[in-house]
């Protein structure tokens, strides 16, 4: 335990991490395009809606009240994930201080989390999983602060709001109920409010604050909720290759000495709530069962995807940082020197990984083939813009009304952001997105169309739709550390008919 003096210095290294992070994010943020998922979002937030197809709508209602203040570029499209980590960050310090008041705990827990590749690199862009983590953790905080200090009963309808908020950011914030209810159970202390209606009265609340998302799926006839719990499943078993995938991608987004380190963790402290720790106890019973959950899911479905189980390692955080700590303050000695040595060892790693990536970013380092490379998202639609624009224009001529026209949501959600929704763009394919809810394929039969593709979604238009014929007029290479990474193809279409999957195609190719 360090003094009040030392206290008032970790206070202040503590902001000075979350404001160096903050700061970094910030000039490094409006230097690249935008992520495919993120121009997914950005399309979202030019039609505002109560929630959408894939999603709840907190992250496009963010993007929307950014871009509606600063415009629509890069910068203000991700700038609320800024805001969002430095409150994720100065709840680590409250939550970190509340529990274990020491300074250290709070500074090693938030450096895990900005390191952690899932989050450190993650941080770059506005994806639903901050907001929704955001609510995660003040949810942890305060219902800390209810049940240790036997708070007023109206502090559970607080929690229902942070709830709500967090399930229009993310459905997985689901988990915070049976976390809270798995708590109560667990500490003799806390059963007592089994017999309140108030934890009760929570669940109403969240509803409540969720019923947009209620709302919108209701007039929509549930189509959201059709795709995740029952679509996004269909079929599932067990498999091998996806407890492969699991491993693999917990290594690759947490770095593997941390996830050892937070496993461990999650199990040490499991045990030290199972001997009456309530302490954690807290972030046990928000810790392991949403990483139990969800690595059974990942085993279970090849739809998973490597950062569901992020929600679980943010307490996990908190107890590593606690418990190194405390075996850095036993007399011997020799536990925490090792503790120590392996977090150093672990925390160079993930600093080796985070530098990498952003040195990747501008001049490619790493030995990945470009169509894989996450990284070449984020270029070239600068550049295919304006070639789009002209292309558009050229069909405008004589008075038609040309549309654009791309085959899956990644393509036309970038499009929409490259050409800043100047012109229609139409999202036609076999598969659900958000773009169905917005097209009316019957309204352009007839119309000419501009149509994009490239090197992953590169399948020609006459493989794709119906058209009288198909001019193929540029290909726009794009260049990345002196070798061609990406492709656009801009084609013009005469006389849309629809989508080739209903009608055997008779185009002729020019």
């Amino acid at each position: 335990m360090t003094g009040a003096g030392g206290e008032r210095k970790l206070a202040w290294y503590c902001a000075l991490l979350v404001a160096g992070f903050a700061l970094f994010r910030l000039v490094m943020m409006g230097l690249t395009g935008l992520g495919d998922s993120e121009s997914y979002y950005w399309a979202w937030a030019h039609h505002p809606a109560l929630s959408y197809y894939d999603h709840p709508p907190m992250v496009a209602w963010l993007i929307h009240l950014s871009t509606s203040i600063g415009g629509d570029s890069v910068f203000f499209t991700r700038l609320p994930s800024v805001f969002l980590f430095i409150f994720i960050g100065w709840v680590f310090y409250r939550l970190s201080m509340r529990l274990f008041n020491d300074g250290r705990v709070a500074f090693i827990s938030i450096l895990t989390f900005n390191l952690i590749p899932m989050f450190g690199i993650g941080a770059l862009q506005m994806v639903p999983d901050i907001p929704s983590a955001a609510c995660y953790l003040l949810f942890i905080l305060i219902i800390h602060d209810l049940l240790a200090k036997n708070g007023p009963g109206w502090m559970w309808l607080a929690l229902g709001v942070v709830m709500g908020v967090g399930l229009l950011g993310k459905y997985f914030a689901i988990l915070l109920l049976p976390s809270a209810m798995l708590l109560v159970a667990m500490v003799p202390g806390y059963r007592h409010w089994y017999k309140r209606p108030e934890p009760y009265l929570m669940g109403v609340v969240a509803l409540l604050v969720f019923s947009p998302v209620i709302i919108w799926n209701y007039t929509n006839e549930w189509p959201s909720f059709k795709f995740h719990l029952v679509e996004r499943h269909h079929g599932p078993s067990f498999s091998w290759d996806n407890v492969g995938r699991l491993i693999g991608g917990q290594m690759l987004y947490v770095t593997p000495l941390y996830l050892i380190a937070l496993l461990w963790s999650a199990y040490a402290g499991f045990k030290k709530a199972l001997a009456g720790d309530n302490r954690y106890a807290l972030l046990s019973a928000f810790s392991v069962p949403t990483l139990v959950f969800f690595y059974v899911v990942t085993a279970w479905t090849n739809e998973a995807e490597p950062h569901w189980p992020a929600f679980g390692y943010l307490p996990a955080a908190i107890m590593m940082a606690s418990l190194g700590v405390e075996a850095w303050d036993r007399r011997d000695g020799k536990t925490g020197k090792r503790l120590a040595a392996y977090f150093g060892v672990a925390t160079a790693m993930a600093g080796m990984v985070f530098a990498l990536f952003y040195i990747h970013v501008f001049h490619p380092i790493l030995p990945i083939k470009p169509k894989y490379d996450i990284v070449n998202e984020l270029i070239g639609w600068d550049k295919a813009g304006p070639e789009i624009e002209k292309a558009f224009e050229k069909l405008s001529v004589g008075g038609q009304k040309p549309f654009a026209l791309a085959h899956h949501w990644v393509l036309c959600s970038q499009l929409m952001f490259a050409t800043h929704d100047k012109i229609p763009v139409a999202c036609i394919n076999e598969k659900t997105d958000q773009f169905d809810f917005w097209d009316r394929e019957s309204e352009l039969r007839g119309r000419p169309a501009v149509i994009v593709t490239d090197l992953r979604f590169e399948e020609t238009p006459d493989k794709l739709y119906l058209f009288d014929s198909v001019e193929k007029l540029a290909e726009i290479p794009v260049m990345r550390g002196g070798e061609e990474t990406r492709r656009f193809t801009i084609w013009a279409g005469k006389n849309f008919k629809g989508s080739s999957a209903s009608v055997p195609p008779v185009i002729k190719i020019e």
